[in-house]
């Protein structure tokens, strides 16, 4: 199977004071209540930049319009150019209203061209499920691992799943929790969409490089729930082993460490796409890598690599 490949600034933060206690079962079933409707929020404007960029590639048709940067690599609809005005125009998206969608968009598409913003409308042939069917979406894997800890707690052995199946509660929480919790910050924080085995870690495997790039395991998107269940075993992945995983994990103090690798390392990491015969498709990857750090430098995040946090084929983007 192929991989889709995503890239991640991770607010650690909230994977410790929020997400992880909320999973082990501390407080109440609303106290991501703000985070859902923020989740929501933020889905219904990708959904309307997403359409500016559906738009702009039909009036660009036969252009070097570049639909894997603009529509299925960075988050939303942003054509800058710099890793860091990319990471602001992200940044704002991510806290606009859909009525100040429109105005983004169009700024990003004078960016390309300034006859672009009288010329594209946006293409809403797609729909958008209800904000009530939307919140459910992001939240019932989360509640499901909370179930899945509140039993573990009372000596229960099973739950039932989303589909009725009975399911070991401790394999649930333990083999789950950490892509559960990317995937929900994603909504929240996005990341950046590629395809194929091109993550910084699996590069970093087969390039020459001037040393390892630091990234390492990523137990940190565990927070509290080893100390709250020291039982159970909890594994760590230092790199993608397999679909729907998360890989390796950068802590905020290492994001710009790792940019200072990948530019100094940029061109035997672009060499590794000769085994595609494409290093302009690693250079774009290694862009959109930066780019992703960029953002988590910019919030102060950390970053980490997964795989099928987002599956395009399927309308599931960033």
């Amino acid at each position: 199977m192929g991989y889709d490949i995503s890239f991640h600034p991770i607010d650690q933060r909230l994977v410790e004071e929020r997400l992880t206690p909320f999973l082990a079962g501390r407080g109440s079933a609303g106290d991501l209540d703000d985070l859902v409707a923020d989740a929501v929020r933020q889905a219904q404007v990708r959904f309307r930049a997403n359409a500016w960029g559906l738009g702009a590639r039909k009036v660009c048709a036969g252009t070097d319009f570049d639909s894997f940067l603009y529509l299925w690599g960075r988050p939303f609809f942003v054509t800058a150019e710099t890793p860091e005005d990319v990471a602001e125009t992200v940044l704002r998206y991510t806290r606009a209203e859909v009525g100040e969608v429109d105005a983004l968009a169009r700024t990003q598409l004078a960016l390309l061209d300034r006859t672009l913003p009288d010329r594209v409308e946006p293409d809403l042939s797609g729909a958008l499920p209800t904000a009530e069917h939307l919140a459910t979406g992001f939240r019932w894997k989360l509640d499901l691992l909370r179930e899945a800890a509140t039993a573990v707690r009372a000596g229960r052995e099973h739950i039932r799943n989303a589909d009725g199946a009975t399911i070991q509660a401790a394999d649930a929480l333990t083999g789950n929790a950490q892509f559960v919790l990317v995937e929900f910050l994603a909504a929240l924080l996005p990341g950046w969409i590629e395809r194929g085995r091109v993550w910084p870690t699996e590069l970093a495997e087969s390039a020459e490089t001037d040393g390892y790039a630091p990234l390492g395991g990523n137990d940190a998107l565990l927070g509290v729930l080893p100390a709250e269940f020291p039982t159970l075993t909890w594994e760590s992945n230092w790199t993608i082993p397999t679909n729907y995983a998360i890989g390796g994990y950068a802590a905020p103090g290492e994001v710009r460490p790792l940019r200072d690798w990948l530019a100094r390392n940029a061109e035997p990491l672009a060499a590794v796409g000769d085994q595609w015969n494409d290093r302009a498709a690693v250079r774009l990857v290694l862009r959109k890598i930066d780019e992703a750090l960029a953002l988590a430098e910019l919030t102060g995040a950390g970053f980490a690599e997964a795989a099928e946090i987002y599956l395009p084929m399927r309308g599931t983007v960033n």
